[in-house]
């Protein structure tokens, strides 16, 4: 049986915006590393845009990039966007990103919801 570990991130995320106003340009790497082990890297040049929040719920859950979530939706991000070519499978994904909001001080049942 593998043991596991307390789920953390590499340290605060190293970022600048770009000028569409919604995407922010990674400029090194960083890394959820979950309870298994398993490391999710965000690296230098990506892209994310932020959690895919439905501008409904934005008042509920909050804004991309606003909020305790913000850090776990730059590695759901990037593997939401990779696909099956990360070798990761949805499930996984949003399982890391649930943990990842856990990680981050987000409310069980909020980051329950996020997750759905």
């Amino acid at each position: 049986m593998k043991t596991k570990i307390k789920p953390f991130f590499s340290g605060l995320p190293k970022t600048e915006w770009l000028e569409d106003g919604r995407t922010i340009r990674m400029l090194e790497d960083f890394i959820f590393t979950d309870q298994n082990g398993v490391e999710w890297v965000a690296q230098e040049n990506d892209e994310p845009d932020g959690s895919s929040i439905p501008w409904g719920l934005w008042s509920f859950i909050g804004s991309p990039f606003v909020g305790k979530h913000r850090f776990g939706s730059i590695p759901h991000d990037k593997y939401c966007k990779l696909g099956k070519k990360s070798g990761r499978t949805h499930k996984q994904v949003h399982k890391m990103y649930f943990d990842a909001c856990i990680c981050s001080g987000v409310n069980y049942f909020k980051a329950k919801a996020m997750y759905y």
